[in-house]
Order: C-alpha cells, then sequence, then structure tokens
C-alpha cells in the first residue's frame, strides 16, 4: 500500500475534518451526481500542485475554501493531507516511514505546505511527487471529462502524458531550469557586450586625452626648462644690454640733426619753385578765357544747326512711314476685294439650300395630311366593332343565368365535402406541425453535430490566439530589455559626463585643485560663486563662439567680491596651489555696446550680441558685459570681415565656427581639433543624456502596461478556452436528447398520416357524386363556348385594325419629325446668310475708310519735302565763319605753349618734393630705430619683471632656486625660439585633462575585467549548451525507449479490449523537426473498420482507446496510485466489465481510487465508500455496501 489516507478540512463542500482511508487493490467511491464525489480528486489533484482555478472549476483559488450554506458559516481556510507509506522509502530522501503532505489556503490568498508538519515550498512537494511518478500533468489523475480530452488534444499536448509515463518528466524540469539559466545567461551576456561597447566608445577619447596628457606633461617640463634658463640668462645680461643701448641712441640722434639740416634746404628750393609754376598759372588763366568766350560762341551756334538736322531727321521719318502706309493699304485693298467675292458667293449657296428646304416641306404637309384622313377612318371602324361586342357579352350573360339554377343543387354535396376537407385539413397542419418539429429537431440535432465536428478548428484557433499573444508579449519583453539595456548605457553616459563635471576636466591645475578642495573646506566654497561653465547657459550652436568669445576667461573663477578674491589668492599662496584669476562681480567694469554694434546687427550674418545670446543670473552682468561686452558673433568669417571694414575698430566679432576679429583689426581662426574640450557643452550633454533617460524609462513604463494587458488577454484567452470544452461537452449531451425527440416525433407523425388516408377515401366518394351535376353543366357551357367563339373572333379583328392604326400613326410622326427639322435648318441657313451679307457690308466700308487715307498720306509726302529743303538751307547760315576759326586755333597753341613751360617746372618741383621726402623718411626711420632702441631698453626690465612673475606664478621658482637648472650651453636665441614653439605646441593640444592618464588606466581596468567577465558568461554559456545537448539526448534515448514498450503494450491490449483490429502510436512531425516537442498521433482500426485517426471514432471506441493507452503505460511503469474520475462513463456495458477486469488486473502493481457510477466497476472494489449530502452543501463519506447503492443510485445508474 503506497497511498494510505486523505484528509480534507474545509475543502470545497467538505465542511467538517474528513478522513478517507485507502486498501490496496481498488476503491470506488459512489455517491449520486452533486454529492462532491469529484471533490475528492481536485483535493488529490490541488496538493499535487494544481495552481489553476479553472482546473479546480473555480474562477479564484480561493472559492476550494468552504463556502457555507444557510445554516453554516463560511470557513476562512482549507487544508487537505495525503498521506503515504514510505516504509519502502518510496521517497528517498525521506527517512520515515509515513509521510504526510499538506497544503493549507487561508481567504487572505496565503498559502502553506507542509511534509510531516514541516513547512516547505511547493515546490519540493512537486519535485518528490516527479521523482515517484506523480503529478498533476500526467495520468495520476484521470479526471472528469480528461479521457475525451486527451482523445481530441492536439498531439504535442497528448505529449505530455507520455513524458510523465516514460519518466522523463523530471528532467524536462531540469531541461527548463537549464533554458532559463541559459536565456539569463544570453541577457547577461547582452548587457554585457553593451557595457563593452559603451567603455570602448569611451575609451578611445579617453586614450587620447590622455596621450595629449602626456604630450603635456613632456612639453611642459621642456618649457619649464627653456623659460628658466631664459630668465637666468636675461637676468644676468640685463646691465650691458642697457650699456649697450644707450650708444645706439647716441648715435641715431646725430644722424637725425644731419638730416633735418638737409631737409630745410631742400624746403626752400621748393618755395622758389612754386613761386613760378603760380605765375605761369595766372597767364594761363588769361588765355583759357578768351578760349573760352569763342568756344561758347562756337557751341551755341552748334547746338543750333543740330537742332535743325534733328527736324529734318525726324521729317524724313515721317516720309518714310506715309511711304509704307500706302504700300500696305494697297496690299489690304486687294484682300478686302477676295474677301467681298468669297462672302457674296457663301450668301448665294445658303440662299439656294433655303429654296431646297422650302420645296421639301411642300411635298411633307401633302403627306401629312393624307396620314391624318387615314386614322380618322380606322377610328369609325373601331367605334362600330366595339357595339358588336357589346351585344355578344349580353347573350352570354343568359346562358350564365341558366348555369346558376344547377349551382344551388350542387352546393350540398359541397358543404359535406367541406366538412371532411377541413377535418382533413386540420390534420394536415398537425402532420406539417409534426414534420416542421421534427425539421427543427433534425436541423438542431445536425447543427450540434456540425459544431461538435468543429470543435478541433475551433480550439485550434483560440490556442493560435493564445500564442500570438505568447508572441506578442515575448516580442513586448524584448523591447522592454532592449530599453532596460540602452537606459542602462545612457546612465553610465551620464555618470561619464557627471564625473567630467565633478572632477572639473579640462581645467588646468589650479583651478581643478581649488574647486575640488572648495568641495571640502566650507569656507572657500561660501567665497567661490562657480566657474564661467557655472554661471552662463547657452544654445549648442552658440556654444563654440560663446566659449571662443570667453577665451581664457572660461578658466577664471567668479567671486562675490574683491575681498573673497584677495582671501583665495592667500590661500593659494599658503598651499601653493598654483595662480588663479579671479572675477569679483563688483569690482569689474562693464563693456556695453555702442552705436555702431547695434547698427551691425542688421549686417548680412550678423547673429546677435554675444552677451544677449548666453542665459544667466542678472546678478552676474558685471562679469558677462566686461568678458563678452561690446562683442557681435557673426555665421562665418567672410561676414565677418566685411562687417569689420564698414565698421573698423569699433567692437570684436567671433564666430559660430570660433575665428576671432579683434579690435585692433588682428585675425584669429583655422581649424578647430574635433575632440577639443567644450566646457558649456558638458551641462547641456547632462541634461540631454537625462532626457533620453526619462524618455527610455517612459517607453519601459508603458511596454510594461502593455505586457500586463497582454497577460490579461492571455488568462481571458484560456478561460474561453475552458469554457469551449465545457460548451462541447454540453453539445455532445444534447445530441443524444435530441435523438430521443427524433424518434417520438417520427412515430406520432406516422399515426397522423393514417388518419388522412381515411378521410381522403371518404372525400373521394363525394366527389362521384359531383360528376353527375358537372354534366348538366357541361350542356350549358357548350351555348357559352360558341358566344365566347364569337367575341374572341371580334377581338382579333379589332387587334389586328389597331395594329394598322398604330403603324400609320408612326408614319405620321416621322413625317412630323421631318419637317421639324427642316425648319430648324431654314433658320441656320437664314442665320448663316446674314452672317455673310454683314461681312460684305464691312468690308465695303473698310475700302472706302482705307483709299481716303492712302490719299491723306500721298499729299503729306508732298508737304515733308519741302520743309526739308528749307531746313538745310537754314541749317548751313548758322556755322562759324573761317576767320573767326583762325583766331580760336592761334589762342589755343598759344596756351599749349604754357602747358609745356608749367610742366617742366612741375618736374623740377617734384624732383626737390622726391628728395624732401627722401630725406625726412631717413629721419623717420632713424626715429623709429631709436624709439625701437629705447622700447627695448623699457622691454629689458618689463621683460624681465614678466618673467620673474611667471616663474613665480607657473614653476613657484626664485633667481635663487632657478640656479639649479642653469644651463651652461644656453643660447637665448634659439631658447627664445623654444619658448614660442612649445607654447604654440602646447596652445595646439586645445583643453588638457590632467587625470586622463589615471581615469584611462582605471577605465582600462574595467574594459579589461568586462572583458574576464564577458568570457566566464560565454563559458558558461557554452558549457550549460553543452550539458543541455547532453540531456536532451538522454531524455530523448529514455522517451524512445518506453515510447516502444507503451506503443507495444497498447496494440496487445487494444486487441483485447475490442476482441481484434489493430491500433498504434505515431510521432507527429508535422508541427516541430525537435524530437523532443513532436506530438504523438493516436492511429485506431476496431473491427471491421478502416485503419483512421482517433478522431473519427464514436465517443465509446475513443473512451475505450484512451483506456487502452492507460493500462499500456501502467504495464510499462506501475504507478503508486492513481485516481480515475468517471473515465468509462461513455463505455457500454460489456465494455464496462472489461475495463472493470482489467482493472483488477493491473491493480496487483498499482493502488486505484476510482469514482464511478457503474456496478461492473463496483463489483470489482475492494473497498466501496459512500459520499452523500445529509445536510444541503455538506459532504459527508459513509461506508456502503453495493445493495445500498444500487438502492440509492437506483438500478439504472448501477448497470
Amino acid at each position: 500500500m503506497n497511498f494510505k489516507k486523505v484528509e480534507l478540512n474545509g475543502f470545497k463542500s467538505f465542511a467538517d475534518k474528513t478522513e478517507i482511508k485507502f486498501d490496496n487493490g481498488v476503491t470506488c467511491i459512489v455517491g449520486p451526481n452533486g454529492c462532491g464525489k469529484s471533490n475528492v480528486a481536485d483535493a488529490i489533484r490541488w496538493v499535487f500542485g494544481e495552481q489553476s482555478a479553472k482546473t479546480m472549476r473555480g474562477s479564484s483559488m480561493q472559492d476550494v475554501i468552504f463556502g457555507g450554506t444557510q445554516t453554516r458559516k463560511s470557513q476562512s481556510f482549507c487544508e487537505v493531507t495525503l498521506t503515504f507509506d514510505n516504509s519502502t522509502r518510496m521517497f528517498a530522501d525521506l527517512d520515515y516511514d509515513e509521510v504526510a503532505m499538506t497544503r493549507r489556503l487561508f481567504r487572505s490568498g496565503e498559502s502553506e505546505y507542509l511534509i510531516n508538519k514541516q513547512p516547505c515550498r511547493m515546490k519540493d512537494i512537486v519535485d518528490r511527487l516527479h521523482n515517484v511518478g506523480l503529478g498533476k500533468e500526467g495520468y495520476s489523475i484521470i479526471g472528469q471529462g480528461k479521457i475525451e480530452q486527451i482523445m481530441n488534444a492536439k498531439p504535442e499536448d497528448r505529449r505530455a502524458i507520455f513524458e510523465e509515463a516514460t519518466g522523463i518528466i523530471v528532467f524536462k524540469s531540469r531541461r527548463q531550469d537549464i533554458e532559463r539559466r541559459l536565456s539569463n545567461s544570453y541577457n547577461n551576456l547582452n548587457i554585457f557586450l553593451q557595457r563593452i561597447s559603451e567603455v570602448e566608445r569611451m575609451l578611445h577619447p579617453l586614450a587620447k586625452q590622455a596621450e595629449k596628457t602626456k604630450r603635456y606633461n613632456e612639453l611642459y617640463g621642456l618649457l619649464k626648462n627653456a623659460e628658466i634658463n631664459l630668465y637666468i640668462y636675461k637676468h644676468d645680461n640685463a646691465a650691458s644690454a642697457r650699456a649697450s643701448i644707450h650708444a645706439m641712441l647716441d648715435s641715431l640722434q646725430a644722424a637725425i640733426d644731419a638730416g633735418r639740416e638737409e631737409v630745410e634746404r631742400l624746403e626752400t628750393q621748393y618755395e622758389e619753385d612754386r613761386r613760378k609754376v603760380s605765375e605761369s598759372d595766372a597767364l594761363l588763366q588769361q588765355l583759357n578765357e578768351s578760349i573760352l568766350k569763342y568756344t561758347v560762341d562756337l557751341e551755341k551756334k552748334e547746338g543750333d544747326v543740330k537742332v535743325l538736322r534733328e527736324r529734318i531727321g525726324f521729317f524724313r521719318e515721317q516720309r518714310e512711314n506715309s511711304e509704307k502706309f500706302i504700300e500696305d493699304g494697297t496690299l489690304r485693298l486687294q484682300e478686302i476685294e477676295r474677301e467681298s467675292s468669297a462672302a457674296e458667293q457663301a450668301a448665294a449657296g445658303l440662299r439656294a439650300k433655303i429654296a431646297d428646304a422650302e420645296k421639301e416641306i411642300s411635298v411633307l404637309d401633302g403627306e401629312v395630311a393624307e396620314y391624318n384622313a387615314k386614322l380618322s377612318e380606322y377610328e369609325e371602324l373601331s367605334d362600330r366593332s366595339q357595339k358588336s361586342v357589346i351585344d355578344t357579352i349580353e347573350n352570354l350573360s343568359e346562358i350564365r343565368q341558366n348555369i346558376g339554377t344547377l349551382s344551388a343543387k350542387k352546393e350540398a354535396v359541397e358543404e359535406r365535402i367541406a366538412e371532411i376537407a377541413a377535418a382533413a385539413e386540420k390534420l394536415k397542419e398537425e402532420i406539417g406541425a409534426g414534420k416542421k418539429s421534427l425539421a427543427e429537431c433534425e436541423d438542431w440535432y445536425n447543427e450540434l453535430i456540425d459544431y461538435v465536428a468543429r470543435e478541433k478548428d475551433t480550439k485550434a484557433a483560440k490556442e493560435g490566439e493564445i500564442a500570438a499573444v505568447n508572441a506578442e508579449s515575448d516580442a513586448l519583453s524584448e523591447k522592454i530589455f532592449q530599453a532596460n539595456a540602452r537606459i542602462s548605457a545612457l546612465q553610465d553616459r551620464r555618470r561619464f559626463y557627471l564625473n567630467i563635471k565633478e572632477d572639473f576636466e579640462g581645467y588646468k591645475f589650479s583651478v581643478k585643485k581649488l574647486m575640488g578642495d572648495s568641495r571640502n573646506n566650507p569656507e572657500i566654497a561660501k567665497r567661490i560663486k562657480g566657474v564661467i561653465a557655472d554661471i552662463v547657459k547657452c544654445d549648442e550652436k552658440y556654444e563654440v563662439a560663446i566659449e571662443t568669445a570667453f577665451g581664457g576667461a572660461m578658466q577664471n573663477i567668479v567671486t562675490g567680491s574683491s575681498d573673497d578674491a584677495r582671501w583665495l589668492i592667500e590661500y593659494l599662496k599658503k598651499t601653493r596651489g598654483g595662480s588663479v584669476t579671479f572675477l569679483p562681480v563688483p569690482s569689474l567694469k562693464p563693456r556695453y555696446e555702442t552705436e555702431y554694434t547695434r547698427r551691425a546687427l542688421k549686417e548680412k550674418g550678423a547673429v546677435g550680441l554675444a552677451n544677449e545670446l548666453v542665459r544667466y543670473d542678472p546678478y552676474y552682468d558685471n562679469v558677462i558685459y566686461n568678458l563678452i561686452g561690446n562683442t557681435l558673433i557673426a555665421d562665418n568669417i567672410a561676414n565677418a570681415n566685411e562687417i569689420a571694414k564698414k565698421y573698423p575698430h569699433a567692437f570684436r566679432i567671433v564666430t559660430l565656427d570660433g575665428d576671432v576679429i579683434s579690435t585692433s583689426g588682428s585675425m584669429t581662426g583655422g581649424s578647430r581639433r574635433a575632440d577639443s574640450g567644450n566646457l558649456l557643452a558638458n551641462e547641456r550633454k547632462i541634461e540631454e543624456t537625462s532626457k533620453e533617460i526619462s524618455a527610455a524609462e517612459a517607453e519601459v513604463k508603458k511596454l510594461t502596461a502593455a505586457r500586463a494587458a497582454l497577460e490579461e488577454k492571455k488568462a481571458k484567452a484560456a478561460g474561453e478556452m475552458e469554457t469551449l470544452r465545457e460548451s462541447f461537452q454540453e453539445a455532445r449531451a444534447k445530441i443524444a436528447a435530441l435523438e430521443e425527440k427524433r424518434q417520438s416525433l417520427s412515430q406520432k407523425l406516422a399515426e397522423d398520416e393514417n388518419s388522412l388516408t381515411t378521410q381522403e377515401g371518404s372525400l373521394a366518394m363525394l366527389y362521384e357524386r359531383m360528376k353527375g351535376i358537372d354534366t348538366a353543366f357541361s350542356t350549358s357551357s357548350e351555348g357559352e363556348e360558341k358566344i365566347a367563339k364569337m367575341k374572341s373572333a371580334a377581338d382579333e379583328e379589332s387587334e389586328k385594325r389597331k395594329a394598322e392604326y398604330d403603324k400609320l400613326k408612326s408614319e405620321l410622326g416621322e413625317r412630323n419629325l421631318r419637317l421639324n427639322v427642316l425648319h430648324v435648318y431654314i433658320a441656320q441657313y437664314r442665320a448663316a446668310m446674314e452672317g455673310e451679307n454683314g461681312t460684305c457690308e464691312r468690308l465695303a466700308r473698310e475700302r472706302e475708310e482705307l483709299t481716303a487715307k492712302i490719299a491723306d498720306s500721298a499729299a503729306n509726302i508732298q508737304s515733308i519735302a519741302a520743309t526739308v529743303e528749307d531746313l538745310e538751307a537754314m541749317a548751313e547760315k548758322t556755322a562759324l565763319t573761317p576767320q573767326q576759326r583762325s583766331e580760336l586755333n592761334a589762342l589755343r597753341e598759344r596756351k599749349d605753349a604754357l602747358l609745356r613751360d608749367k610742366e617742366r617746372l612741375n618736374g623740377a618741383l617734384e624732383s626737390v618734393m622726391a628728395k624732401s621726402r627722401a630725406a625726412q623718411e631717413n629721419i623717420d626711420a632713424l626715429s623709429e630705430q631709436r624709439h625701437r632702441q629705447e622700447i627695448e631698453l623699457t622691454k629689458i626690465d618689463s621683460e624681465l619683471e614678466n618673467l620673474q612673475a611667471r616663474i613665480d606664478e607657473e614653476y613657484q621658482e626664485t633667481y635663487e632656486t632657478c640656479l639649479q637648472y642653469k644651463d651652461e650651453n644656453f643660447d637665448p636665441k634659439e631658447g627664445q625660439t623654444l619658448v614660442n614653439r612649445l607654447k604654440r605646441e602646447i596652445n595646439a593640444l586645445g583643453a588638457i585633462n590632467h587625470n586622463a592618464l589615471e581615469e584611462y588606466e582605471a577605465l582600462a581596468a574595467q574594459y579589461e575585467e568586462m572583458c574576464t567577465q564577458r568570457d566566464d558568461v560565454q563559458k558558461g554559456i557554452d558549457d550549460t549548451s553543452a550539458a543541455l545537448e547532453e540531456l536532451k539526448g538522454e531524455m530523448q534515448k529514455q522517451f524512445d525507449v518506453g515510447f516502444d514498450q507503451i506503443n507495444e503494450n497498447f496494440k496487445k491490449l487494444f486487441r483485447e479490449l475490442f476482441g481484434g483490429g489493430k491500433a498504434e502510436l505515431q510521432m507527429d512531425y508535422s508541427e516541430t523537426d525537435d524530437p523532443l516537442s513532436a506530438g504523438v498521433e493516436i492511429v485506431a482500426c476496431p473491427p471491421g473498420k478502416k485503419l483512421t485517426k482517433i478522431s473519427l471514432l464514436s465517443g465509446g471506441e475513443r473512451a475505450l482507446t484512451a483506456i487502452a493507452i492507460l493500462f499500456a503505460i501502467l504495464m510499462l511503469r506501475p504507478m503508486p496510485f492513481c485516481v480515475l474520475d468517471e473515465i468509462e462513463a461513455a463505455l457500454d456495458e460489456a465494455n464496462v466489465d472489461k475495463f472493470a477486469q482489467f482493472l483488477k488486473k493491473f491493480a496487483k502493481e498499482t493502488q486505484f481510487i476510482v469514482i464511478t457510477h457503474r456496478k461492473p466497476t463496483m463489483e470489482k472494489a475492494d473497498c466501496l465508500f459512500g459520499v452523500t449530502m445529509e445536510e444541503k452543501g455538506v459532504s459527508k463519506i459513509v461506508s456502503v455496501k453495493l445493495s445500498e447503492v444500487e438502492s440509492k443510485l437506483g438500478g439504472d445508474t448501477v448497470a
């Protein structure tokens, strides 16, 4: 004995604590419908780990708790305990002779699981049951309808039974666990790969920054050595340099004095030559006045002649125009003659067409009159024919009065016939109603048969819907995973930017150190407002221009007052923290834009003022206006250059690319390194990354909600699937009821049809009596027929005349239609003729007007010729005389001679001026040399002072400490060149991240660690995949061996149960190529039938086939126990007896708990329990005898 007892407390209808003890062999549980028998099977299934409320026949899992009755309150919890005999160590890991497994559920939803009253997990119970071949999924519990469900299940769903039977269900859970771990590993690998990709993306620019920092450190060391040696050299050689410059200044002063004396001599000579030129100018003025007098007269007369010539040209042009008009007019007159002739011919043709149409109208009028006369004649004949027909109808009426006498005799017979016919008709209606009911019953029966036939397709469609929802849910899960991975990458990027901000990357060491100290020292923090990048924001497109406009001030620190700045400088000195430029807000002088700057905003390419393109707290107005006030932002260097030309030295201009035109006129620009630092952009990137993270998180939230909705949809579809199963079961029950109703309706219909036959015989006798009366009617009817023929002949004659009448009327209509068409044509021809006549009249008027204009033009030509001759005579009289022209030429020659003398004097003057300029330029050059020497003299001290300040500020060294770096072979010229070159190279490096080396090393180490972790994960995936394949092979091998044995057992048992025939189990690979996912198809051939699939068998055959499979499985692997819930309900008496015999046979190896109504099964029971409801809604267990079962359930049930 394996299964000893089950204890129920508050489970479904078992309100009181109930104990059912089981012996070896077969234990039957019996009772009427609704008493709670199946609740025992549900209790066992529940402890086995069932989680589906629908499988437990409830809407929620709390429905399994006793819900109360009219006299009892509901319970707050339920509990079921299964007790097993473990003396043979069926549960090998439990060292107890008896094992009790308990499941407890409270109405709050909390659950408890216990083994021998010790708390455990549900998984602990389920795994131990699986290890001994028990479980809710397979054949341990065969519930109501389970046999039919197994038979109707899809092949791939049916496979679960055989997996449990072959013992691979344990491997399956391991396989699912491995696949789940493998999926998680792949997810982890994807996350690692994405993070590695992000680190790789960060590593490359950081490597470049580290290389740049390394190069910076090298250049900085060389620069320090060169500047210190240059400082030592200038410090040691300052006195000798001053003496050399003073000697040079004395020499230059002597040369300047000599040059000034030469300039004075040349200026005296220049004044003398200038006087002579003035005298020549006076004489030239007199000659010009005389020439001007003659010239004015000449120009006046030439003007008059020109006017006359213009008038002559005008009149000649008029004459040419008139001649051209006469020529064109003559050609137009010829065209008018041709057009007039054509119009007259067209008018004549139209008149001829009008005459022809009028002749045809005259002929048609005669034909219309003739047709009207014929129609009048036909109408008169029709009236005479109508009168003859009326006379014939009067004679026919007299004959029909005689026939009415015979009708009275016939009426008595007809009344009797009506009585019998009414009774027959009523019977026919009843028969019709019966046939209708039978037809409806047949239709409903056929409809249900069709409905049940669609069960497989309907379930397949619903399963397809569930699969589609699952696929969509999986797709959403993948999107959620990708979004989470993207969020992780974005968070890493944001941390990178935040680290840059917090570590003040891109700032020089002294600024970075001071800002870092401010985090730990509140005294420093309260005196610092921030760096420029902290107080200024701007749009991305202006970042380069604004940062260029700020220039080195981006490294400056803003303070609230000059006292704060002084305190911070003292702090830097104490801590040797380098030098920093501070910007005290109240102390800075703002530089406001000028009127020129405002005007320049309207120029092409002007974007705006720098201080207006940034966003900041008005508190910092002084800082912003001091640093970028009066600065214009332009779009490109070309437009900036044009603006600078128009407003020279008025304001500074910066382009969007970072090119600069300063107020001094200098221009700075060129290419900009792609990876150069941008201090203003970092804060924007942090904000943008945060927004992207928020958007991604919102997307994850939306996708999660969508997935939850799909889960609800999936649960709903599963519920609908269960409803379909119940619906099909109900349909099969209705089919049986309709079959009985069909038989009853058919029997009643046959009885009604026999009665109808008797009544129809009586009616036949009455109809014989009617024949005599009908003979009398025949005689009277002959006269009626003769008159009717006369009437028919008259009707035919009338129809013939009507046809001729209609033909004449149709021809008359055609003539009238032709008449109307001809009248329309005549109207059109007359309108066209009037148009042609109008054209002739218009051309005649045009010809008269054109002839008059030609005559006027001929007369005008003669008048113009006379006028031209008079004007040419006047032009000749107006010109200058020869004597006047001779005097004018003499004055012009004298003027030319004076101009040549003046030109010679001007040449001498230019020569003196050139010598004077050369002397002055020499003096200026000497003065410039002297000025440069004076600057050099000043520069020696200032450079030495600046260099000393730089050495102190940048390197914190004094002259004495610098001597340790002194190079005895130092060349100052090469040293200065080296300093300049090193500074250019350092500036070319751009912003330097001084922590880049350390950050790169840390990130590289992190990258190596991540790569190692990735390789570990990949190795884990490879090992897990190998283990999975090994497990699959072992599962397939064990399944194949077990399945083949079950198949052989099934073939043998099928022949024994059916008394012949053949059947087999086949693997179905139609839906998958994976052997571990292939379905199981059942093919059966009862005796006398063809080999077919199980779905085409009857209900009883399917049930018996399923029972054969169950016993075939038990032959392979006997279970500790098996619960059968009315699985033989569909079998007839003979097959139930066979089932009971096999049950008893297999009970030697397996303990059976059978819930049944069938007598043969009960007869084979070793123990019999009854379930009853003495109190409504509360089940109780009683021990019963078979005779008591027959008396309580009835002999019909216990068959």
